[in-house]
């Protein structure tokens, strides 16, 4: 029931089950379950995140529009979500009629989208730490402190723990939106307003989100450019020591006829050789870049 006797135009219900959420419809003579395909006055879903001793509390609220002269109906399914003291001062700080559903309906809008802000401003800060990881790799890239993909792990988990969460924001968003469309047939000069800092978050949300996808791809090429000097490393290795075992090759084949062994300086004339045709391919890869 109405949890604050000065707000007569608000029904705050609760309901744990949908048989009780059908029992709350029959006793107020309204239709309180949200149907996929109805419009109009029709009851909505609105998702609703809001922080509770630092973790993430997701929960969904029915909200059904109030009819010409009727009330404005809440359900809380879950967790209680709606502050009634908060919205009574925001309607008297603002001049607004308490006797009134499109203004009570106005603050608990204001409240819902206050929460998801509060949410948003907490995955910001979350996203910190996985940048500042990052870094660290980018700056280790080609040092003897280079890291590799097995320290990725936990950046990794950090970046897809944010997933769900950004996901609940924008659809929490894209709900308080729809319900507050509803709202502009009301002569309210306050909706427009409300409108517009809920598009501000929006851009916000889908930007941290386009912020995570890019923080973790980032840390995917850093790990590739990790991966990337080690094989660079092996592609010396591997142009240094073609001579020499060509070398050995060649001078393993017991040939019967052999004269160069019996000339003078033999020995450092091959030891010359080897070492030139050691420094020509490093000479050539480093002249492509490829060590850079």
């Amino acid at each position: 029931m109405n949890a604050i006797k000065e707000l007569p135009a608000w029904q705050r219900l609760h309901a744990g089950d949908l048989q009780a959420l059908e029992d709350l419809g029959r006793l107020h003579d309204v239709d309180l379950v949200p149907r996929a395909a109805a419009g109009g006055a029709a009851t909505l879903r609105i998702r609703c995140t809001r922080l509770k001793a630092g973790k993430l509390v997701v929960s969904d609220l029915l909200w059904r529009e109030a009819d010409e002269g009727g009330s404005l109906f809440t359900v809380e399914t879950g967790h209680p979500l709606l502050r009634p003291g908060e919205a009574l001062e925001r309607l008297q700080a603002q001049g607004m009629a308490a006797d009134c559903p499109q203004s009570i309906a106005l603050v608990l809008l204001h409240q819902l989208l206050s929460q998801t802000v509060r949410v948003l401003e907490r995955i910001n800060q979350d996203l910190s730490s996985p940048l500042q990881a990052i870094r660290a790799f980018q700056l280790n890239v080609g040092t003897n402190n280079t890291r590799g993909v097995e320290d990725l792990s936990s950046v990794d988990r950090h970046l897809n723990s944010l997933n769900a969460p950004l996901s609940y924001v924008l659809q929490s968003l894209d709900d308080i939106e729809q319900a507050t469309q509803r709202l502009r047939r009301s002569a309210l000069a306050r909706v427009q307003e409300l409108m517009t800092e809920i598009e501000g978050v929006q851009r916000r949300a889908r930007f941290m989100l386009e912020r995570q996808r890019f923080h973790w791809r980032a840390a995917g090429e850093t790990v590739a450019m990790s991966d990337l000097n080690v094989t660079k490393v092996f592609s010396v290795l591997w142009a240094a020591f073609i001579p020499g075992t060509a070398l050995i090759n060649w001078y393993g084949q017991n040939f019967r006829v052999m004269p160069e062994l019996s000339w003078d300086g033999s020995l450092w004339v091959q030891l010359v050789a080897v070492l030139v045709l050691t420094a020509v391919p490093v000479w050539m890869v480093k002249q492509s870049g490829a060590l850079r």
